[in-house]
């Protein structure tokens, strides 16, 4: 029997989420002591320690449920950005939110349209869905709004993009992403999902504040990028409240659990480890920048947590040199960049052993 044949959509078309590896894993693999792990754009300064204790603390009364609607999350969320409680919908982090928007409103009959080297969840949910895909080229690695709208047609359901983008890790200025929405027709959905956000070095504009004249739109964003709190899978979704209530009727009851939501709420109100988590990162980010220039590399701008760079050779030797000297950074062939690493920014002297890594191997294999 040919289980795939009863499986629903174009499930059976699709390969499993390859997740980059563990640190125990290239531990055992490799026999290394030390491993510095550099592929899952996780926050390498960790969770905020109020936010530690917070989670701890919530850890004693894990035998009971946890709270079901994230009241006192939500609460800080209005307090933190003067959301409407009935606006949100929690989720195991954003990837679940994306799994729920696409549950709810994807289907055969409809067309989804996305940026070519987007997030690997969002075709896989078009897929699964059996929804039509439209892909749009980029420019110079960015995504191109006006493209965009040219794919949208009357069966096009939803409209799903990053910004800053995965993997490459561009942005859209404000300015130019508010005009994209609010051309976009409302019986179309625009999804923003909005994971590296907070490491825009542009001053803050709250895209869901848009919803009050663009109620088409959805803002999608987690708390395990810059907020450290990747292990605790917690994210949240802003929206009007009719498409609020209809994704919050699909949620699984206790969809997030007690730890995560205390922590969540700590991490908010410590603005001053957010603060100094972005600020390092951001100077960080310049010293990539520099190492390229002085390598003749090519690194895509970056406004995120990680650096996609170009090596002009196939990757897969430079990522498994660095593997086998304990430093581990993502391939992305999948998404068709052979010749491009996409490598998370760590602490300073994280930075420091890859970028003595990368030099020893550019000098002992010139191009």
């Amino acid at each position: 029997m040919d289980y795939s044949k009863l499986v629903n959509g174009g499930l059976a078309q699709l390969k499993p989420y390859q997740a980059g590896k563990p640190i125990e894993e290239v531990q055992r693999e490799l026999g290394l002591s030390e491993v510095i792990k550099l592929a899952s754009n996780e926050n390498p300064f960790g969770m905020s320690p109020k936010a530690i204790a917070a989670a701890q603390a919530a850890i004693v009364n894990c035998h009971y449920y946890p709270d079901a609607n994230g009241y006192y999350l939500k609460q800080a969320l209005h307090e933190r950005f003067g959301y409407d409680p009935a606006s949100l919908t929690l989720g195991d982090g954003s990837n679940e939110l994306i799994n729920l928007i696409f549950q709810c409103f994807a289907n055969p009959q409809v067309n989804v349209v996305m940026p070519e080297l987007s997030f690997i969840v969002y075709p896989m949910e078009a897929t699964v869905a059996a929804a039509t895909l439209r892909t749009v080229p980029l420019k110079d690695y960015c995504v191109d709004t006006d493209a965009l709208l040219q794919a949208i047609d009357e069966n096009t359901r939803l409209v799903v993009l990053a910004n800053p983008s995965n993997p490459a890790g561009t942005a859209i200025d404000y300015a130019t992403l508010k005009a994209f929405v609010k051309q976009v027709p409302e019986q179309t959905l625009v999804v923003i999902d909005e994971a590296y956000n907070e490491y825009q070095e542009s001053a803050f504009v709250d895209t869901a504040k848009w919803i009050a004249e663009c109620p088409n739109l959805l803002v999608c964003r987690t708390f395990s990028k810059a907020y450290g709190l990747a292990g605790l899978r917690i994210g949240y979704m802003v929206s009007n409240l009719q498409i609020a209530a209809l994704v919050n009727t699909l949620r699984a009851p206790f969809n997030v659990n007690a730890a995560a939501q205390a922590a969540a709420i700590a991490a908010l109100q410590d603005t001053e480890h957010l603060a100094h988590v972005v600020k390092v990162n951001n100077a960080e980010r310049k010293r990539y920048a520099e190492f390229c220039k002085a390598h003749q590399l090519f690194m895509i701008p970056s406004a995120a947590n990680f650096v996609a760079v170009d090596f002009k050779r196939d990757s897969l030797p430079i990522y498994q040199y660095l593997l086998e000297r304990g430093v581990i950074v993502r391939p992305v062939k999948g998404y068709g960049l052979d010749t491009i690493l996409r490598i998370s920014i760590g602490t300073p002297e994280q930075n420091d052993k890859l970028f003595a890594l990368l030099g020893q191997y550019l000098q002992e294999n010139p191009r």
